[in-house]
């Protein structure tokens, strides 16, 4: 009887323990992000400019950019490029780098579809100035036959040969190079040799045809997405709420390997954030149909084989000493 109540009262305790831990997520979370218009970081001001970058850049990636797109979210951007110089942030950085060169990446294209916008050029040019010479970014052309052998050479060949691809050939993955990529990702670091990550490939058209109508970020190019993976991880694989990250780093893990490992074998992918809200991942699941409910999905990759010839986005990384930091002490 003694042991019945001190199980209880323990378990009672763990339950308290971990609302407090999510609840100094949530506070700490509501804090820091930069929707919070308190939050003046550097980094919160580079992530802005860094996203919003990024959704130019993935229009120009596509098999067939659109004739002007993307005016609005410019106009965004220069905003907060002006923002960044008023707060006294340096226009070297990187990401405010890879803005500038991809705006002009962007007044080139459109040029050659026949499309112009005076106002956009004007405003580009008050920040030429801040360009440097070293720096290169943009959309890159490039062949299947170029990516199969750099993904065979040494690893900093191979590693560096892999980038986020929005444009596949038709045919749908087989299921035995999916298998051969999985089978090898199973190497990958997990915690505690729990094994909690799960791959979800998805072969009938309908399946795929939902999933890429509610997944965030594929705009443009869901029409050459034939397949889609579910990567989730196992909630039940873990315990206290010491551990209430760990699906998310566990499976973050196994996908960056995955990819990786599609790569080796001749597939390309981009992988495709999971906005955690309830009512949406419920859809998601409805969908799969065979997600259990102790597993959450993390993320989802579009997947497909290279075209002979394509092109992708190559944004610039942030300088190394922005990344790694060094301590004497």
């Amino acid at each position: 009887m003694f042991s019945k109540v001190r199980s209880f009262i323990k378990i009672r305790l763990d339950r308290i323990k971990m609302f407090g831990e999510f609840y100094n997520d949530y506070r700490h979370y509501k804090k820091w992000n930069y929707h919070n218009p308190k939050v003046k970081t550097r980094a919160a001001q580079e992530s802005k400019i860094l996203r919003q970058t990024h959704m130019i850049e993935k229009g120009m990636s596509l098999s067939k950019p659109r004739k002007g797109f993307g005016q609005a979210k410019i106009a965004e951007l220069f905003e907060m490029l002006d923002g960044y110089l008023k707060l006294g942030f340096s226009p070297s950085a990187i990401p405010f780098q890879n803005a500038v060169i991809a705006l002009n990446e962007y007044v080139i294209m459109q040029k050659n579809m026949g499309y112009e916008n005076s106002e956009l050029n004007e405003k580009l040019s008050n920040y030429q100035k801040y360009l440097e010479v070293n720096n290169s970014a943009g959309i890159i052309k490039d062949t299947k036959q170029n990516i199969e052998e750099q993904a065979h050479k040494e690893y900093p060949v191979f590693f560096n040969s892999r980038h986020s691809m929005r444009q596949f050939r038709p045919e749908k993955v087989k299921t035995e190079d999916i298998k051969a990529a999985v089978c090898l990702v199973q190497k990958a670091p997990t915690a505690c040799n729990r094994q909690a990550s799960r791959v979800y490939f998805y072969k009938d058209e309908k399946t795929n045809c939902a999933l890429g109508e509610l997944i965030s970020g594929n705009t443009g190019f869901d029409g050459e997405v034939n397949n889609y993976l579910v990567i989730t991880a196992d909630v039940s694989a873990f315990y206290d709420s010491f551990e209430r990250n760990q699906i998310y780093v566990e499976a973050g893990i196994f996908a960056m390997a995955l990819v990786e490992a599609m790569h080796y074998y001749g597939i390309g992918s981009c992988v495709l954030q999971n906005g955690e809200y309830k009512k949406k991942n419920k859809k998601f699941k409805k969908i799969c149909g065979n997600i259990p409910e102790n597993e959450r999905i993390i993320l989802f990759a579009a997947v497909g084989y290279y075209k002979d010839e394509f092109t992708y986005a190559a944004s610039m990384r942030k300088n190394i000493d922005d990344v790694l930091i060094i301590s004497e002490n």
